[in-house]
């Protein structure tokens, strides 16, 4: 019992002490929509196979050849960003002003 309540205090304490100019971010305000998506992934591991198992394979190879591409799109913006600004991934004081 001890152990869930201490659990449970840490987790809300670190809640409470978030940054709060990351309020408007997604995801990041409360752990609620975050266990939601987990419980949904859950759900879909579980379910999924049983769905699928007298269903054919899905054809997903242009909608993956799509994502790879924006993937690689998205890395190559943020290589250039980090390039044009100079920033150092091991500058200690990253994001200080």
């Amino acid at each position: 019992m001890q152990i869930s309540q201490a659990t449970s205090s840490s987790v809300w304490d670190s809640v409470a002490a978030r940054d709060p100019r990351t309020d408007p971010w997604p995801l990041v305000h409360s752990p609620l929509p975050v266990t939601l998506l987990f419980a949904f992934y859950l759900l879909v591991v579980a379910l999924g196979p049983f769905y699928m198992r007298n269903q054919k394979p899905l054809n997903l190879r242009g909608l993956l050849v799509a994502y790879n591409l924006s993937m690689m799109m998205l890395s190559s913006y943020m290589f250039y960003e980090v390039r044009r600004q100079d920033c150092s991934l091991l500058d200690k004081n990253l994001g200080t002003v």
